[in-house]
C-alpha cells in the first residue's frame, strides 16, 4: 500500500536484486505475488555434512540461555489409578519439556497433587464403604462415591497392614481421617507406579495442601483485596474480575460461605502459579484436560492482577481419549469403575512408545480413538513401527558396511559424509527428496516451541522414514562403486541422525535391531 505497487511488480522488483550464489540456484516470480526461490544442491549438501558433525545434537541451540521452565503435567487426581484420558497428558509434556531442554532452557517437570477437598473426602468415605461391607455391614457406597473396585482392595491393604491401628479406633471421623491419608498414599503409590509404565520422571511432586498450610493461599488473597479484586457476594469472598463486573462467573469464588471460610481450588490455583513463578521460572505451561477451558481466562486474569504477565504463563489443553479394537469401541471394565487404565492398555500389549506415539501425533486439540490393535502391530501398517523400523535398517546397513570393509569405522563414528566423500553423487530424485527434506529438521523444532503442534514432529518423522524406504528400494547403497557407496552411506547416517534426535524428542526409542 505505501509502495501504490501491485504485488506482481514489488516481487519483480526484488527478484531483480537477489543474483545467484554458493545458496541460491535461481529465482522467479509466480502467481500474482509470490517469489520462489530454488538453493543449490551444494547448499543441501553442506546441511547433511553439518548434521554429521553435529550428530545427536543436530537441531539443538542455547537459545533458552539456561532459563528455567516449568512444566506441570498428567495431575490426575489421587482418586484411582492412572485413566487412558489423563494419561494421554504424560507424552504430551513430556514432549514439550523434551523441545525446551532441546531449546537451552532448563526444565523443571511436575505434578500437582489435589490432595485436599470434596474428591479427597469422598475417597475416604468409599474406603469407608468396603471396609464396613468387609466387614458384614449393610451399607451403601455413598453419594458421589467412587465405583469401581479397585477401592475394595486398597481398603483390604490397608486393613492387612494396620489392623492394631483400625482396631482402636472409636468414630466414624478417626476411621475417615485415617483412610483420607492411608488412602492417598497408596493411590499415589499406584499412581507413580503407572507413570513409570511411560518411563516419565518428575522433579518435583507439588502437594496443594502445602499451599495453604504455608499460607500462600491466604497471602494470595489479601494481596487481590489490596489491590482491589475481591468482593464480598451471598456470604462468599470472589475474586472481582474486571472481565466480570456483575460476579456472574460462580468459579470465582475464593473463600466459600460456610462457617470456616473454606479456601477454593481456584485460590490455592493462583498461589501455586505465583508459587512456581516465585521459584524462579521464566515460564509455567500447563497440560491440562480440555474441561478446564473456563478456568483459564480467569486464572489469567487473577494472575495479571497480581502481577505475573500472561506471557509468563501457557497452557495446553488435551481432549478425551476412546478406545478401539479395530471398529469395537471398548467397554469400560467393572474393576476399575467407569474408566480404562494405562496399565490395561499396556498390559494388552501396546508398547509404552506405540502409545506415545499415538498421542503426540494427533493434533492435542481433537480426540483421539485409540485403536488397540493397530497399536500392537508389528509392520508398515504401525506408524510408530514403520520410523523405528527405518532406524533399524540404517543401522544394518552400517554394519553390513563395517562388516564387508567399506567402511571400517564404528557405526557411531562421525567421520563419514566428511570432506572426503563426494556427496554430489546423491543426483537421484529420491537422493534429493531425502536430503532437502532432512534439512527442515530445525525449522520444524523451531515452530513446535513456537506453536506447540507437537503433532508436527512425528508427522516429520513418519515422512522422512518413508522417503528413506523409497530411496532404499530404488537406490542400491553398498555396490561396487566406492565413491557412490560412500556418498549413499553418509545420506543414511544423516538420516539415521534425524530419526533418532526427532524420537527421542518424542521420548520414543531408536532400536537398532529389530
Amino acid at each position: 500500500n505505501e509502495l501504490k505497487k501491485n504485488p506482481k511488480e514489488i516481487a519483480e522488483a526484488i527478484i531483480e536484486n537477489i543474483k545467484p550464489d554458493e545458496m541460491i540456484k535461481s529465482a522467479h516470480v509466480a502467481g500474482p505475488g509470490f517469489i520462489n526461490i530454488s538453493l543449490n544442491d551444494e547448499y543441501y549438501f553442506s546441511l547433511l555434512r553439518n548434521i554429521l558433525s553435529k550428530n545427536d545434537k543436530f537441531g539443538q541451540s542455547n537459545l533458552g540461555e539456561g532459563k528455567s521452565v516449568n512444566v506441570e503435567y498428567i495431575s490426575a487426581n489421587p482418586t484411582g489409578p492412572l485413566h487412558i484420558g489423563n494419561a494421554r497428558s504424560g507424552p504430551i509434556g513430556e514432549m514439550v519439556a523434551n523441545i525446551y531442554e532441546n531449546f537451552g532452557y532448563r526444565v523443571e517437570r511436575e505434578f500437582y497433587i489435589n490432595d485436599i477437598g470434596g474428591q479427597v473426602n469422598r475417597l475416604a468415605e468409599t474406603i469407608y464403604y468396603w471396609f464396613e461391607k468387609t466387614n458384614g455391614e449393610d451399607v451403601e457406597l455413598p453419594e458421589n462415591g467412587y465405583p469401581g473396585e479397585y477401592l475394595k482392595e486398597i481398603s483390604e491393604k490397608i486393613f492387612n497392614e494396620q489392623p492394631e491401628k483400625i482396631a482402636a479406633m472409636k468414630n466414624k471421623e478417626e476411621f475417615i481421617e485415617f483412610f483420607k491419608a492411608e488412602g492417598l498414599k497408596k493411590i499415589i503409590e499406584i499412581i507413580k507406579s503407572d507413570i513409570a509404565l511411560l518411563g516419565i520422571e518428575f522433579d518435583k511432586w507439588f502437594y496443594q495442601s502445602e499451599l495453604e498450610n504455608s499460607g500462600k493461599s491466604v497471602r494470595v488473597i489479601e494481596e487481590l483485596s489490596e489491590k482491589g479484586f475481591t468482593a464480598k457476594k451471598e456470604g462468599a469472598l470472589w475474586f472481582k474480575n474486571p472481565a466480570d463486573p456483575d460476579l456472574s462467573d460462580r468459579e470465582s469464588v475464593l473463600r466459600k460461605s460456610d462457617e470456616t471460610g473454606t479456601l477454593t481450588y481456584f485460590a490455592d490455583d493462583i498461589a501455586y502459579h505465583k508459587e512456581k513463578i516465585d521459584r524462579g521460572n521464566e515460564i509455567c505451561i500447563d497440560v491440562w484436560g480440555s474441561n478446564h477451558h473456563g478456568h483459564i481466562p480467569r486464572l489469567m486474569a487473577a494472575l495479571k492482577a497480581i502481577g505475573i504477565p500472561e506471557e509468563k504463563i501457557k497452557v495446553m489443553l488435551y481432549q478425551y481419549v476412546r478406545l478401539k479394537n479395530g471398529d469395537e469401541i471398548l467397554k469400560m471394565g467393572k474393576r476399575f469403575g467407569n474408566f480404562v487404565t494405562l496399565r490395561q492398555v499396556i498390559e494388552a500389549g501396546v508398547s509404552a512408545d506405540a502409545f506415545k506415539y499415538f498421542v503426540v501425533s494427533q493434533n492435542s486439540n481433537t480426540p483421539i480413538d485409540f485403536d488397540i490393535e493397530l497399536a500392537k502391530e508389528r509392520s508398515e501398517k504401525n506408524p510408530v513401527y514403520y520410523i523405528e523400523y527405518a532406524h533399524a535398517r540404517i543401522c544394518s546397513i552400517l554394519r553390513k558396511a563395517e562388516e564387508d570393509g567399506i567402511y571400517p569405522r564404528t557405526v557411531s563414528d562421525e567421520g563419514i559424509g566428511e570432506s572426503d566423500t563426494d556427496l554430489k553423487l546423491l543426483s537421484s530424485d529420491h537422493e534429493k527428496k531425502l536430503v532437502r527434506e532432512l534439512a527442515k529438521y530445525p525449522d520444524i523444532l523451531a515452530e513446535i516451541l513456537s506453536s506447540f503442534q507437537i503433532q508436527l514432529l512425528p508427522h516429520y518423522a513418519y515422512k522422512i522414514a518413508g522417503l528413506f524406504h523409497e530411496f532404499y528400494t530404488n537406490c542400491v547403497v553398498l555396490s561396487e562403486n566406492k565413491e557412490l557407496t560412500l556418498a549413499r552411506l553418509a545420506l543414511c547416517r544423516t538420516t539415521k541422525i534425524v530419526i533418532k534426535n526427532a524420537l527421542a524428542i518424542c521420548d520414543i526409542e531408536a532400536p537398532e535391531k529389530m
